[in-house]
């Protein structure tokens, strides 16, 4: 079995119990998972000794954790001949918003081209709207756009969207491919 980095952003909580429910399955499944918040990397720390790498960052104005970018870029290399994926955590396909799909698409999109990273798998999954972690003017920012989208506009509570059924689907596609040889192919 491999022994997989998870390295992740989070900005209230939600793309972190993500990758929790994520690293329960794969465990369960015989793999060795090592979890690292992406701003809080140990001194020193070495990618030596894993064998697949899952990223998984919470898309805030429009983008993921600079962080996140800026580790994959670091080690872009090492990311790419091994078994990787990555899991964006975004509130456009909370709820049933007909344009948001498409536009979770664009940010996975987005940060792949901007870090030149091709991981073996993607996902996108929706949050929660956090209103009572929320200051007092993102709270109004989000309640703004939730009326607009059609989401929940009661401020007095937290709403989770997160589709825990397909993050463990993803999770048992992630376990079976983690097990596996990347292999580079021939540039003509």
């Amino acid at each position: 079995m491999a022994n997989i980095l998870v390295v992740f952003g989070t900005s209230y909580g939600q793309t972190g119990k993500i990758v929790q429910r994520i690293a329960h399955s794969l465990t369960a499944r015989g793999h060795r998972v090592t979890l690292w918040k992406g701003d809080e990397l140990p001194v020193g720390y070495s990618l030596d000794g894993f064998d697949g790498f899952l990223i998984a960052g919470s898309v805030l104005y429009g983008k993921h954790q600079r962080y996140l970018g800026d580790f994959v870029r670091r080690h872009l290399a090492r990311l790419s001949a091994s078994p990787s994926a990555f899991v964006s955590v975004c509130g456009a396909i909370m709820g049933s918003w007909p344009p948001g799909p498409e536009a979770a698409r664009k940010y996975v999109a987005k940060f792949l081209a901007e870090t030149g990273w091709t991981p073996r798998l993607t996902r996108s999954f929706a949050g929660e709207l956090s209103y009572t972690r929320y200051g007092v003017f993102i709270r109004w920012v989000m309640r703004y756009i939730s009326r607009r989208t059609g989401r929940p506009t009661d401020t007095s509570r937290d709403w989770e969207f997160t589709d825990w059924d397909a993050v463990d689907q993803f999770a048992a596609e992630l376990a079976g491919t983690m097990g596996e040889k990347v292999v580079a192919a021939a540039v003509w």
